[in-house]
């Protein structure tokens, strides 16, 4: 995403008392009471969140939403993070603390970090003017059963805060999104049941009926008569 830049000013003072409160917005030296002045230090960073693309050798990208290539389940995920120090001036220490959304587990990343359940920080010392820094870190989306049920895309961001030892902050973020295969059971279908055909017994069988007995007295009067 687009790059945050944390500012903060610090106060040189040369000479006497300050006498009112430097900001962003104020002139680079400020008269104080009794002579002399203050001048202003800015201190600037940025930060930028990046994930790779899952296929093999994929680049490293702002953000992937759901028309974009996508993750499967229990499949690493590579993340990058990039800081530089655009101010004039060192800063102290830099603490960098990266939150795992749902559905994504720290694997690996800066050998100095403390890992948590959902959250990794790291401290970058004497940053100086003009540094830049890159790390990689390895994440790992939730399986299959962890997933939503229903739900084939599931899209999670990923967040990073950078802040300076005098209290100046950045922070930017990636997203991601995971993909499952839902089964969708097959309709079961019930057997047709099997109905035994009746002979009708309509008005045409009863005429038969009837007419039988006089078939046998038809063959009885022929018997007789020879």
């Amino acid at each position: 995403m687009n790059k945050f830049i944390a500012t903060l000013l610090f106060s040189a003072v040369l000479f006497g008392t300050v006498a009112s409160t430097a900001n962003a917005a104020g002139s680079n030296c400020q008269a104080i009471y009794g002579g002399g002045e203050v001048c202003n230090e800015q201190v600037k960073f940025t930060i930028n969140k990046l994930v790779q693309k899952p296929n093999k050798g994929g680049e490293f990208v702002e953000n992937l939403t759901a028309s974009d290539p996508r993750f499967a389940p229990d499949q690493n995920v590579n993340f990058k993070i990039v800081i530089e120090n655009t101010g004039s001036r060192e800063i102290a220490s830099l603490n960098v603390v990266d939150t795992f959304p749902q559905f994504l587990s720290f694997v690996a990343g800066v050998g100095n970090a403390n890992v948590g359940a959902k959250q990794i920080n790291f401290v970058i010392s004497n940053f100086k003017a003009g540094q830049k820094v890159e790390y990689v870190l390895t994440a790992k989306t939730g399986s299959a059963g962890e997933l939503p049920a229903n739900q084939a895309i599931t899209c999670v961001t990923n967040n990073v805060v950078a802040t300076a030892s005098n209290g100046a902050t950045a922070s930017d973020n990636s997203q991601l999104c995971i993909e499952k295969s839902i089964v969708v059971p097959t309709p079961e279908v019930m057997a047709k049941p099997f109905v035994k055909n009746i002979p009708s017994t309509g008005p045409e069988m009863g005429l038969l009926l009837g007419l039988a007995p006089l078939g046998a007295l038809g063959v009885f009067l022929k018997r007789k008569a020879n």
